[in-house]
This record gives structure tokens, sequence and C-alpha cells, in this order.
């Protein structure tokens, strides 16, 4: 014991941690130097690389950007929705309410469509990768936007959906009149027992379903036949059926619901997408806004 200037005693404090000069803090500290060396490297070397795979990706096709996806959209009304059967050229798979949603776009040139829809989707991909860490968030987007918006598909807003749609059940509409199968958030909430949240979810998208049907009653009989009767395309032989998915996926949701592990509902949107491409991993770009969210309570 010690007395301070101040004449009261004082005691020696012992540090827990372990000295850097001893044995033990040697190797922790030699641990984690080692470790930012590797990841210091890795992300090197994924800068090294951007340029090759931008090219691949990305420049080398830019003859065909937007033709893949994002023209079927600004085309349904022109051809008409589900003249064209799925996996073909300019097919529309989605339902009546999405090709009514975006019917005012479609009357604009199809060069102003492809501007808005692309800039549309760059700002859903930054608000989505924003909170990764800035040595990281650049270079996740430069790999994640080029083919995104190559492709113009909606992976982007459907990965919005599923952070927003957590907090406001009626966004779970959008995939579930969209792509379908990977509007997991009412099984989402019912694992947790927010039976409010799964009311809203479900109720939202009979509201949007009611609407368009009222405007377009014969579309919805059309989409059904469509989905329903429509061969699967070749594209997706070489990959696991649809079944075999949404059994994955489901059992992911129960696991992430039941665990609070927001992240896991966009690795399960995505094992359930109904056609599978390597545009299905965007979704995973809601894991970072998922986990900096993970521990806030449902407002």
């Amino acid at each position: 014991m010690s007395r301070d200037a101040s004449g009261r005693s004082s005691y020696p404090v012992k540090n827990s941690a372990p000295e850097s000069n001893s044995p033990i803090g040697r190797q922790a500290v030699g641990r984690r130097s080692a470790d930012r060396s590797l990841v210091d490297v890795g992300r090197a070397s994924l800068w090294v690389a951007l340029l090759p795979t931008v090219w691949l990706l990305f420049v080398s096709r830019i003859s065909t950007f937007g033709t893949d996806s994002a023209h079927a959209y600004w085309n349904v009304w022109r051809v008409g929705p589900y003249a064209l059967p799925p996996g073909s050229p300019d097919a529309f798979n989605y339902s009546p309410a999405f090709a009514q949603v975006v019917y005012p776009l479609t009357l604009l040139p199809w060069p102003v469509f492809l501007t808005i829809w692309s800039l549309l989707l760059a700002a859903a991909l930054l608000w989505l990768l924003w909170p990764l860490p800035s040595r990281w968030r650049w270079l996740v987007l430069a790999y994640v936007a080029p083919p995104a918006l190559l492709i113009g598909n909606i992976e982007a807003f459907l990965a919005v959906a599923a952070v927003v749609g957590l907090r406001r059940p009626a966004a779970w509409a959008f995939p579930l009149l969209t792509k379908v199968t990977p509007g997991l958030g009412p099984l989402w909430f019912i694992v947790r027992r927010e039976w409010r949240h799964a009311v809203m979810a479900v109720s939202s998208t009979a509201l949007v379903v009611a609407a368009s049907l009222a405007l377009s009653p014969g579309l919805w009989t059309q989409w059904w036949h469509f989905v329903v009767g429509s061969p699967t395309p070749p594209t997706q032989d070489h990959y696991p059926p649809l079944a075999v998915r949404l059994v994955a996926a489901v059992g992911v949701v129960v696991w992430g619901a039941a665990k609070g592990r927001r992240g896991a509902i966009a690795v399960a949107m995505m094992l359930a997408m109904p056609l599978w491409s390597s545009g299905v991993l965007v979704v995973l770009a809601a894991i970072p806004r998922l986990r900096r969210e993970n521990g806030s309570p449902h407002s």
C-alpha cells in the first residue's frame, strides 16, 4: 500500500491482460499481427484482381447492358405479360402487380428507363453495403455493382426489402409479388411469434393483390397458368431443384429466427430464388445492414 499526494491510501492495480513481454502475450500479439497481415494481403490481392474481373464481368459485355432483365421490365407492356416462356429473352415472370407498378416507367424511352433503373439499383447497393468498414466497402461495391447493373435484375431491391421488411412488414409484399418463393418474411415472424408482423406482411400483400385484381383480373389468371404450366428452363438443369433449395431455405429461416440471426434471412432468400444464376448472390448484399441491426428491437 502507498499514499498519493493527497495522503489517501492506494493499492496497486493488477493488470489482468497478459503482458506483451510474457510468452503468452507475445504469442497473442504475434497471432493478431499475422491475422492482420493475411487480411491486408487478401484485400490488396482483390484490388489487383479488380480490373481484370470488371473487364470479364462488365466491360466485355457492355453491349448487353440491361438486356438480360431490365429490358424485360421496360418491354412488358409492348409484348404483353406472359407472352414469352420463362428463360427466353424479354420473358416477364412476375405478378401483374409489378407490371402495373412499373408501367409509368415503361412509357419512357429505353435509354432513359435504363439510366433511372441503374441509378436506383446503384443507390440500393450503396445503402446496403455502407455499414461495411470503409477499407472493405468500396472494394465489395466495385465487385458487386458492375454485374448487378449489367443484368438489371431486382435482386438488390429484394435485399432492401429483406432489411426494411423486418421493421416494416408491408415491404414483404415486394418479394412475394415478384419472385414469390424468397418472400420468407412471414415465416420469420411466425417462428418468432411476432403475430402482428406476420399478419401485416400477409395482409399488405393481399391488399396489393386485391387492387391489382380490380384493375386487371384476366392478367392474374394468365400469370397463374404461366407459373404453374411453364417448364423449368434448361439453364436450371445443373442447379439443385427448387424444391430441395426451398427445404434448405426454410431450415435456414427457422434457425435464424430462433437464434435472432437476421443475416440468415438473406441466405435463405438466395436459396429460395426460383431461377438460379450468379445474380442471386446479390441478395447477400443485405447482410451488412441486417448484421448492423441484429441487436436492434423491432419498431
